[in-house]
């Protein structure tokens, strides 16, 4: 079966030079960084111009107050722990999430009838917001990073869950047949071809994923303070530090473009044979 396989998948993608599909797509991202900052610069000029125009500075905090502040804040120290707080509980629910999401979605969508039997579930479940279970999760995991770490955990599952379901459901039923041909059990041909073709839908649903649990992070540790930066924003709120309260605004916009741009170039350099990437790599 390695050898079927091999023939259609794996000699063609090894003869593609790793060096031009990392140098391709570094220039992908590196035209794409140039427009997208200048258009940042922009906004961030004419936001500057408004709010001085306007004297709203007492409820609007211009850009570059902003920016000063964070950098302040940074220098001092006085972010650092904040940060390490957010990404710790961040970290650990995408984790969660990631494992449950792939193999729910890989299970659910392998079996029809299990797919029929959990689809009104899924549904039900989905559609409940994440911080609607915040005090739930107080009572069961009290106030800390479990509870952080379930909140995270459940918003982030379920764009993985679907993606991931989706992408088994649109599995190639050739390859299916190949390795049924080939005798292999069912949990091998989840393992050896399910989950690969699915791997594209995986990396996507990852992606959203990414970025939802920094968003439910950030808003726990606001609703319910303790550390992190949403206690920090919460803490400048209260006294009315606006500047400060924005560049925490800016401190989040910047680690989720942060971990967009790290998941993007995993996801070029594991999967540069499909779609986009394969495109950029020429």
């Amino acid at each position: 079966m390695a050898a079927a396989f091999g023939t259609g998948i794996v000699a063609p993608l090894s003869r593609v030079p790793k060096g031009r599909i990392v140098a391709g797509g570094a220039r992908i991202l590196k035209r794409g960084n140039l427009s997208g900052w200048l258009f940042v610069v922009l906004v961030a000029g004419l936001a500057e111009v408004i709010v001085r125009a306007g004297n709203l500075g007492d409820s609007v905090a211009a850009p570059s107050a902003a920016v000063r502040a964070l950098a302040s804040e940074l220098w001092a120290g006085r972010l650092s722990q904040a940060i390490v707080t957010t990404l710790h509980a961040y970290a650990e629910g995408l984790a969660v999430a990631i494992a449950i999401g792939v193999v729910a979605g890989i299970a659910i969508g392998s079996s029809r009838t299990l797919l029929a039997a959990s689809s009104v579930v899924l549904e039900f479940l989905r559609a409940v917001p994440a911080v609607a279970l915040i005090p739930l999760a107080i009572l069961w995991f009290g106030l800390g990073v479990p509870m952080h770490r379930f909140v995270i955990a459940y918003a982030a599952t379920w764009p993985i869950l679907i993606a991931t379901l989706y992408g088994v459901r649109g599995t190639d039923r050739l390859l299916h047949d190949v390795a049924r041909t080939a005798g292999a059990t069912r949990v091998g041909t989840a393992v050896r071809v399910t989950a690969p073709a699915a791997l594209p839908g995986i990396a996507a649903g990852i992606r959203l994923s990414a970025v939802i649990a920094l968003n439910v992070a950030v808003t726990v540790e606001f609703i319910n303070g303790g550390g992190g930066i949403g206690a920090y924003m919460q803490r400048q709120q209260n006294a009315y530090n606006l500047p400060e309260l924005y560049g925490a605004i800016v401190l989040t916009a910047l680690l989720g473009y942060a971990i967009h741009l790290t998941l993007r170039a995993a996801e070029q350099r594991a999967l540069f044979w499909v779609g986009e990437h394969r495109l950029d790599a020429r």
